[in-house]
Order: structure tokens, then C-alpha cells, then sequence
């Protein structure tokens, strides 16, 4: 369970440091303000892909093969990872609440009739 939250944190840590990085060099490579450049990058992560933004010179497409490969498969890894933990926190909490209602003898009842089909009170 450690092992798979550190797994996150550090997927995520690295995804932070994937837009600083790279909306850094956006900006100063191809002249975008930081708010196109980040968005270009969740559209590129996404692989969304718009076109609307695209980079004109040689090292902003160079550089966008780079940070597109490493940023889908941070991505990726994130979105596997989350169901995981998902699955490892609240499924056993919910699995250990059936667990409990399981062990115990509940009478249901319906329409003015218990379990064993007799007449309630």
C-alpha cells in the first residue's frame, strides 16, 4: 500500500515538474504567454490534440517529441495507478462492511412479512 502511494506521489511530482519544465521552454522558445503553454501541454499529455497550438521552430517541435512521449506515459501511469490504490483503500473498507453485515442475522422484512413468511405484528 506505501509502495502504490509513493508510486503516485512521485508520478505526480514528476507530471508538476514536466509542466514547469516545459512550460519554461514554450515560453522562451516559442514566445507563448505561460497560460497557452501549459495548455498545449495537458492537450499534448491528454492526447487531446487540438491543433489550434502548434510550435514553429525546429527545437520547440523537437522538444515537443520529447516531453509528448514522456509526458503521455506519466500520464498513463498515473491513470493506472489511481484505480489501484482505489481498488486496495475503499474496496477492502467496503468489503470489510459486507464482511460485518454478513456475519450478522438481519431480518428483513417486506410488505408486513418477515424472512420466513410469517405475519408481523
Amino acid at each position: 500500500m506505501e509502495d502504490l502511494k509513493k508510486h503516485i506521489f512521485f508520478s505526480v511530482l514528476l507530471i508538476i515538474l514536466l509542466y514547469i519544465v516545459g512550460t519554461y521552454v514554450y515560453h522562451h522558445i516559442e514566445g507563448w504567454n505561460y497560460l497557452d503553454a501549459l495548455y498545449f501541454q495537458t492537450i499534448t499529455f491528454t492526447t487531446v490534440g487540438y491543433g489550434d497550438l502548434v510550435p514553429k521552430t525546429e527545437i520547440g517541435k523537437m522538444f515537443t517529441m520529447i516531453i509528448s512521449w514522456i509526458g503521455v506515459s506519466i500520464a498513463f501511469y498515473i491513470i493506472i495507478n489511481i484505480p489501484n490504490y482505489r481498488e486496495r483503500t475503499i474496496d477492502a473498507r467496503m468489503e470489510s462492511f459486507f464482511n460485518y453485515f454478513r456475519g450478522k442475522k438481519l431480518i428483513v422484512q417486506e410488505k408486513g412479512k418477515n424472512v420466513k413468511g410469517k405475519k408481523s405484528g
